[in-house]
């Protein structure tokens, strides 16, 4: 009997999960527009914010969902953490619709909506309408897997070990709460925790007391999805997953007190158990984001205290004034002010692909991905900058020098393609465990040695037209060619020796290349300085 039960269960769960999920995806897609809308309305009111959050996982039907859109917008620098957090807590109150459509019971009718749903995806000619057909199919599979699971643990009612020990959790609340974590964590899932507690309440396995516990943890159990998805992103990631999980478990605390107001008053509402743990899960929710929700500053200061420190952040043009385009002279000294930043940025990036390629760093990765977003940006406001420059009176000169600083502008950006481009290969000599030999690293620091130093005097060049420092680049370039070339001989010499890899030798191969075309467009600038060349 036992092995039939374990196999009902487990067979029932897999497709309660699996119709939650296709649910979950098909609301998802057939609502982007709505969804976009909504989210769009995010703002610093607190109450809207929690009404779209309610609004937005009873659409998609997964607090989850909703707390990785949000640790997205927030890595993306969209919204911020104070937007965040009622939209989070508004997650809550919307996840529990699950609940309350689950205790309609509609389980007999689980095989007419996966009849109708098969019926609409297979013969829709439309995407759209195959998505509803998927979202139909879902909901009956999710009422199939439900029915599964109550009909395999019916038998287990008429053993009173079973029973008591089921009901032991309404004695002990913190092992409740504790389950129903636990639980969660592990299908990662509070809407099947919910269903299985519905379900086996519906047998008569759980009372209505140890079913509040259960609630009660698993609802604090949903947390993990946000705490893992917010690893590795921005710090404000991380305080709002925890800020979610630290709304819970207050949640949880002012509530334990009123435990047996609500095993009074809530089989008022309904004589049905499943509606009167659904009615809890809705009502602990409702009541918790109330409470709380006027103390979001004081979530703030908080979350600040608990996960500390600033996330490395993009930077922005300082120097491009609209009010400086009516003196030409003074806008382009700005834009030259700019040049200086993105090249001193891109100096940053060169020693962190260096650091990188010696021994690799994640984090070093990540900040080099924000240095390139922020000199890729700056190129843009800089080359809209110069465009309205020459909608003004220019002397000759001037002229002449717009169409030599888009060049630099240009060669400048592609400086920090190629030193994000030699941090990805060290990314992927650490991801197979490859290495350079000592000859290797030791050409690698003399070629970077030689680049920091091209790349100061090339700043120092741009920043002062200085024609001296701009010759000494040219210098340092044909010494680092002749280097590079030297070098691609001796690599073939360790290859022909066995030293080295083949592997790690076309990692090595390329990160040569990269530092010599990084070499050549930091020389355009210098050539355009000296006017040799196009410029």
């Amino acid at each position: 009997m036992y092995i039939q039960v374990i196999l009902g269960l487990a067979g029932g769960l897999g497709l309660f999960l699996f119709g939650i999920h296709l649910l979950s995806d098909s609301l998802k897609t057939l609502s982007l527009g709505l969804l976009k809308d909504l989210l769009e309305k995010i703002t610093s009111n607190r109450i809207k914010s929690a009404l779209v959050g309610a609004a937005v996982t009873s659409i998609i039907q997964s607090s989850s969902a909703t707390s990785v859109l949000l640790i997205g917008f927030l890595n993306a620098g969209i919204i911020t953490l104070t937007a965040a957090l009622p939209v989070m807590f508004g997650a809550n109150i919307g996840t529990t619709i699950t609940a309350q459509l689950i205790a309609f019971k509609l389980t007999k009718a689980a095989l007419l909506f996966v009849f109708a749903g098969s019926l609409i995806y297979l013969f829709a000619k439309k995407t759209k309408n195959k998505n509803k057909g998927l979202a139909l199919l879902g909901f009956g599979i999710l009422f199939l897997g439900l029915s599964i699971m109550s009909t395999s643990v019916k038998p287990l009612a008429d053993n009173q070990m079973i029973i008591d020990m089921f009901i032991h959790f309404g004695k002990k609340p913190l092992l409740g709460i504790m389950a129903g974590l636990i639980v969660t964590v592990i299908l990662q899932s509070s809407s099947t925790t919910i269903g299985m507690v519905i379900a086996f309440a519906s047998v008569g396995l759980l009372d209505l007391p140890s079913s509040i516990y259960l609630v009660l943890g698993d609802n604090i159990g949903t947390c993990i999805t946000a705490i893992i998805a917010s690893i590795g992103g921005k710090l404000v990631s991380r305080r709002l997953a925890l800020g979610h999980a630290l709304f819970n478990v207050i949640g949880t605390m002012i509530m334990l007190p009123f435990i047996p107001l609500y095993i009074q008053y809530m089989p008022m509402l309904s004589t049905d158990i499943a509606r009167q743990i659904a009615n809890t899960h809705t009502i602990f929710n409702m009541v918790n984001t109330i409470i709380l929700l006027p103390f979001i500053p004081l979530f703030i200061k908080i979350l600040d205290k608990l996960v500390p420190g600033q996330d490395y952040e993009k930077k922005e043009t300082r120097f491009l004034d609209k009010n400086l385009m009516f003196t030409p002279n003074l806008a382009l000294r700005a834009v030259i002010k700019e040049l200086s930043v993105m090249l001193n940025i891109c100096h940053e990036m060169l020693h962190k692909a260096r650091q990188c390629a010696v021994a690799y760093n994640h984090k070093i990765k990540n900040e080099i991905t924000i240095d390139e977003e922020s000199v890729d940006e700056m190129q843009k406001n800089i080359t809209n900058y110069l465009v309205e420059i020459t909608q003004e009176e220019l002397t000759d000169k001037q002229r002449r020098l717009v169409p030599a600083v888009l060049h630099s502008v240009n060669d400048i950006e592609k400086v920090g393609d190629y030193c994000e481009d030699i941090v990805i290969l060290a990314q992927r000599a650490y991801e197979y465990n490859l290495s350079f030999s000592s000859e290797a690293k030791a050409e690698l620091n003399r070629l970077f040695d030689k680049t920091e130093a091209l790349m100061r005097h090339t700043q120092r060049a741009l920043e002062n037209n200085d024609e001296h420092a701009a010759r000494i680049t040219l210098n340092i370039e044909r010494e680092i060619d002749e280097l590079i070339s030297q070098y691609k001989l001796n690599h073939i010499t360790r290859l022909e020796e066995r030293i080295c890899v083949s592997e790690s030798g076309l990692i090595y191969s390329d990160m040569l290349t990269n530092i010599e075309r990084l070499n050549d467009h930091l020389c355009n600038i210098t050539k355009g300085i000296l006017h040799i060349g196009k410029r």
